[in-house]
């Protein structure tokens, strides 16, 4: 056989190797004709603007999926912990923007931000750990992880929550569920501060605390189903246009969505839900595959990072934007939702500190999802201008 064949016969063609960046082309053409102003973000309700509506919500999943393949391309060629870092970091991106997005184009006194936030953690630890749980004990009776991990994770998303999300309903330093300008600068900058020494552990002394090795898995490395087809650099770049074109499309959705929630009235927190699932698809499904693949250690490592990374850099570009916006965002949950929180949070502890969890732990941590549910519609129809 030829040097020319055997080269076709052990890897991808060139040409099918960029194939697969057409998403993130269509990404980049959707962001071009918008910004020649071919469809203004004016009024959503149209059969027009529905339409380009969902056309930008799909090129920005296609650009958020092809970002975290890259991602995970670069997680596998960096290894644990740095490849879940990157992989975080990347999803945190796509949620910053999303969050920005809705802030920017929400109404005075919509909690638009607050209700992202606190739906990315309510997702993260209900919905996608309790389905990661089921998935993993239906092919094994209990999944292991280091307990370390989560116990460490858990510590910091525990008091970095209490102070950004609970702790403000409760001061007196500004009436309902906000914050004076210092504790704003107090939250935000400890958060900052908090996640940049958490990831500063997690990547030196503290590294042996996120892997964990079993007889399936002999290797720290992370698991994936990508095959790895640049070269690292080409990757980087990839990685960076992908997030960039989810950043610059993000302007364009938050006052749609918006606009079509009001139209359709639908209950105000459902937006905050809907822009949360947006971003944590990718990521989600990363942390699902893992399960599967009876890999709950880096399951844990993806969902407990994201979780960490919503309130440790979300919340401090938060605060940055209120500086340059003059939009102070309302941080306080409701009563309703700080019970449900503290109960997730109560779960949690219980059931992954362990370092084993069974399908029973998962069917509770889904159990309080569909609670959370069920409490929005219920706020709804008492009170239609609600909100957690």
């Amino acid at each position: 056989m030829s040097h020319k064949s055997l080269r076709i016969a052990t890897g991808p063609s060139q040409k099918s190797v960029w194939m697969q960046e057409i998403p993130l082309l269509i990404g980049i053409a959707t962001f071009t004709l918008l910004f020649a102003h071919w469809s203004p973000p004016g009024v959503a309700t149209g059969a027009t603007n529905l339409l380009w509506t969902c056309w930008i919500l799909i090129s920005i999943l296609a650009c958020a999926f092809r970002a975290m393949r890259h991602a995970d391309m670069l997680a596998v060629r960096f290894g644990e912990p740095i490849g879940t870092i990157i992989l975080t970091v990347a999803a945190i991106i796509i949620e910053v923007a999303a969050v920005s997005a809705v802030m920017l184009h929400a109404k005075p006194g919509n909690p638009a931000a607050r209700d992202t936030m606190f739906a990315v953690l309510m997702l993260i630890f209900n919905l996608l750990i309790g389905l990661s749980i089921v998935l993993g004990c239906m092919r094994k009776k209990e999944q292991e992880f280091n307990l370390q991990s989560s116990g460490n994770y858990l510590s910091f998303i525990i008091a970095l929550a209490t102070i950004s999300l609970i702790l403000p309903r409760f001061t007196r330093s500004a009436d309902g569920g906000w914050m004076s300008s210092s504790m704003e600068i107090f939250v935000g900058g400890s958060c900052l501060v908090i996640y940049a020494l958490f990831l500063l552990l997690q990547t030196s002394r503290a590294k042996s605390f996120f892997a964990h090795v079993t007889n399936e898995t002999q290797s720290t490395q992370p698991h994936s189903n990508h095959v790895c087809t640049h070269s690292t650099t080409v990757t980087i770049v990839l990685l960076f246009i992908s997030l960039l074109t989810v950043v610059l499309l993000s302007e364009y959705v938050g006052a749609r969505v918006s606009i079509l929630f009001d139209y359709l009235n639908l209950p105000t927190p459902l937006v905050g839900i809907f822009i949360a699932a947006m971003v944590l698809a990718p990521e989600g499904l990363a942390a699902l595959r893992a399960a599967h693949s009876n890999d709950m250690q880096r399951a844990i490592n993806v969902l407990l990072g994201g979780a960490l990374g919503t309130i440790g850099l979300t919340l401090p570009a938060i605060m940055t934007l209120r500086y340059f916006t003059d939009i102070s965002p309302e941080l306080g949950l409701e009563p309703p939702y700080i019970v449900l929180f503290v109960a997730t949070l109560g779960v949690s502890i219980v059931n992954l500190t362990r370092g084993k969890v069974n399908i029973m732990q998962g069917l509770v941590h889904i159990l309080l999802f569909f609670a959370w549910i069920a409490v929005i519609f219920d706020e709804a129809s008492i009170n239609p201008t609600a909100a957690p």
